[in-house]
């Protein structure tokens, strides 16, 4: 079974105050996805990208296999200007999509962070967020929304997403979604296979 993970991870200035603990939650991500496939008979591939209104968005792993993952450096990872959301996440998952085969359903898991509302994007409306994301959950992708400083099952929901967590933008805040995250992840990579669309639509977060 090959999973496709992509996180989709917000470098809007008001990120920046918490710039080296998401760095480091990110490489504990790629730790953790790698431990996944040492100790299944799963293969994983990653694609992180991250966004704001300067850069739009910034692949730093591109549907890369897990093994040649590396960690990431500050470089990697500068956050500055507005939070283009909607954009982001319509482009990050089109452009996934394209790589995917067609018509067939993938094991894709979109995990989308951010510490603020959109407010800069110029592509895609909620309401196309929502339809596409409609669509790739009856393919077998599943999506999750983390959010800070805003009502995130609200802003989930809004977009057609059921699996919200919210978050303190402390380090000690930062950390703890990360770990909750990641768990969440494992758990659900571990039993995907016998859950049913409905709950993978809503249960990501369950029991963590």
């Amino acid at each position: 079974m090959t999973f496709y993970h992509l996180i989709v991870l917000d470098a809007s200035g008001s990120m920046d105050c918490i710039r080296r603990t998401a760095l480091s939650g990110c490489n504990e991500t790629i730790q953790s996805i790698r431990s996944l496939q040492r100790k299944s008979e799963q293969e994983h591939h990653l694609s992180l990208m991250w966004f704001n209104s300067n850069e739009k968005s910034h692949y730093v792993y591109d549907n890369t296999p897990i093994d040649a993952v590396e960690e990431l450096s500050l470089n990697d990872y500068t956050p500055d200007a507005c939070t283009p959301l909607y954009d982001a996440v319509g482009m990050s998952i089109c452009h996934l999509q394209d790589q995917l085969p067609k018509g067939e359903k993938t094991n894709v898991l979109v995990t989308i962070i951010t510490d603020g509302l959109e407010n800069a994007s110029t592509l895609f409306t909620t309401q196309k967020i929502k339809s596409l994301i409609e669509e790739l959950k009856h393919m077998g992708w599943t999506f999750a929304f983390i959010g800070a400083n805003q009502n995130e099952v609200l802003e989930a929901q809004k977009m057609g997403i059921n699996n919200s967590m919210a978050f303190d933008t402390t380090p000690s805040g930062t950390r703890s979604m990360f770990e909750r995250s990641n768990r969440a992840r494992e758990a659900f990579c571990m039993c995907a296979d016998t859950m049913s669309e409905e709950e993978r639509d809503c249960c990501f977060f369950d029991g963590i």
